[in-house]
């Protein structure tokens, strides 16, 4: 049967477990994040994710018009309308 000093020592044990597994995590993390800014892979500004929606389809709109703009379309069917 348990008894209170061993329910104790597991939540010990538990806790220190835990917090040595956040700190190394978060060490890990901040790395990564330190080595993303230093090749300028990882964006200067934190956007919500609803901000980065309406960036994503500003970048969208802005490519498919300039797109058109340049005649890069793609056209399947023949447009001269004359029949075989």
């Amino acid at each position: 049967m348990n008894t209170p000093g061993s329910v104790l020592l597991g939540w010990v044990v538990l806790i220190g477990a835990g917090g040595g597994a956040f700190y190394y995590a978060k060490k890990d993390i901040n790395a990564r994040r330190r080595a993303q800014e230093l090749s300028k892979t990882r964006p200067p500004e934190k956007l919500e994710w609803w901000q980065r929606i309406e960036q994503d389809e500003k970048a969208s709109t802005a490519k498919n018009s300039s797109d058109e703009a340049s005649g890069s379309g793609n056209t399947t069917g023949s447009s001269n309308g004359s029949s075989t």
